[in-house]
């Protein structure tokens, strides 16, 4: 059934329920209305299974990365040439222009707004679809400069997310991380070269997938393109924005049964999964002193030249603000070439909502994370005709993990309990 035949339908059934109660007969325009309220029934039920179906049709497969082209392999040898445009693109260069522009743009905002398109507009709609659609893609994909624009302002909102390293490799990735070498001696002709004890390990960044949504009323669809496009923009972002900060500092990680679904393992987590946890050091709500900032930045072993501080609006000045030194001066001061930022012995600390209240991360993201986009981010619609709203559905497939624990060091409130036996040790 169409939207238009499920319309049609319900006003037949009405209109005959209304020429019921304008006869009196009451009774049979009860019976009638409840016809109206199963064909709604229905017609949930219909777009319900279209959602579903749109989401089954977007899951992707993984991809052999060494065979990326899916050519025949010859005695161990792939015989045809890899071609990494995606099937039906070469040559088409007016996909590839319209796919960034501002005509593109417009259309796919009036086609999410329910807007008719002109003729010129459907056309420019077909052409950047037929260039971007692969068996990966469903519906109509999302401009570059709008997802440009989301993840420009997800990476402002959560900094913590926008320093950590990124791939972009589709399918499962593993990369090989190492921390330790014994190996810093020099040797002579005649002396023998001494094997280093190496520390290697492997992270397995596979998916996890990231949907957030916005709901919007009829009415308020009803804005001008120009400002429903920042409008969507910034509701995506600060929804898609808040799980990538959280995942990249608090993520769960991999489940081991079902305790809850797969999230990116957060710095924080890991650090505080460690055995000893020896990257974490606790201090006394109100009293975060200058040796507590120094004896975290000594814990820094690797990317100390890269290194930032990540905390709430809460601790930055509550906490961190009032900070002094030996001679009573504050160490937080600001950094006068680059405005509204702020240093600490040398160090820029950026504000992250990612991070709980107390939390102060030192961390050097770049090279102690490392964060693969399984799948760019899209967006999608569903309209709810009983309620009078649609849905914008953004999706992605994102996963990460930290390549080095030394890259960072956490100070943290101390509990209650911690507290009380550091004072019975004390006395």
């Amino acid at each position: 059934m169409t939207y238009e035949k499920y319309l049609e339908q319900r006003k037949g059934i009405m209109d005959a329920a209304q020429a019921l109660i304008d006869e009196g007969k009451i009774d049979d325009a009860n019976e009638k209305m409840k016809e109206a309220e199963t064909l709604d029934e229905t017609w949930d039920a219909i777009t319900e299974a279209q959602a579903n179906m749109r989401a089954i049709q977007g899951k992707q497969r993984e991809l052999d990365v060494q065979n990326l082209s899916g050519a025949p392999v010859e005695g161990g040898m792939v015989t045809a040439t890899m071609s990494f445009a995606p099937k039906g693109l070469e040559g088409n260069e007016d996909g590839e222009k319209l796919f960034a522009s501002k005509e593109y743009e417009t259309a796919w905002a009036k086609s999410l707004m329910g807007k008719k398109l002109s003729a010129e507009e459907e056309n420019t709609v077909k052409i950047v679809n037929a260039y971007t659609h692969t068996t990966e893609n469903t519906g109509i994909v999302i401009p570059k400069t709008v997802a440009s624009g989301i993840w420009d302002m997800i990476e402002e909102l959560y900094p913590l997310w926008d320093d950590v390293q990124k791939t972009y490799v589709k399918g499962a990735y593993s990369a090989l991380i190492g921390e330790d070498s014994t190996d810093a001696k020099w040797y002579d002709e005649a002396t023998a070269t001494e094997d280093a004890q190496e520390t290697i390990g492997e992270l397995a960044l596979s998916g996890c997938e990231l949907s957030r949504a916005v709901t919007v009323s009829w009415k308020l669809r009803e804005m001008a393109v120009e400002d429903f496009i920042p409008y969507i923009q910034r509701k995506l972002a600060r929804k898609m924005g808040a799980a990538l900060g959280y995942g990249a500092s608090h993520g769960k990680g991999k489940p081991s049964a079902n305790e809850f679904k797969p999230e990116p393992l957060g710095i924080v987590t890991a650090l505080e999964k460690e055995a000893s946890t020896p990257q974490v050091l606790t201090y006394t709500k109100g009293a975060l002193g200058y040796k507590d900032i120094t004896s975290a930045r000594a814990k820094i072993k690797v990317g100390a030249n890269e290194l930032k501080i990540y905390a709430n609006s809460t601790t930055i000045w509550n906490e961190l603000a009032n900070i002094v030194d030996g001679n009573g001066k504050p160490i937080f001061i600001p950094d006068p070439v680059n405005n509204g930022i702020y240093r600490m012995l040398g160090m820029m600390v950026k504000e992250d909502d990612s991070m709980l209240d107390g939390e102060v991360l030192f961390s050097s993201p770049f090279v102690g994370y490392l964060a693969n986009v399984n799948k760019e981010m899209s967006v999608m619609t569903e309209e709810h005709v009983k309620a009078r709203t649609v849905d914008y559905c953004g999706y992605a497939i994102v996963d990460g993990g930290v390549t080095s624990t030394k890259a960072h060091a956490l100070l943290k409130y101390a509990d209650a309990l911690e507290e009380e036996e550091e004072e019975e040790l004390g006395g």
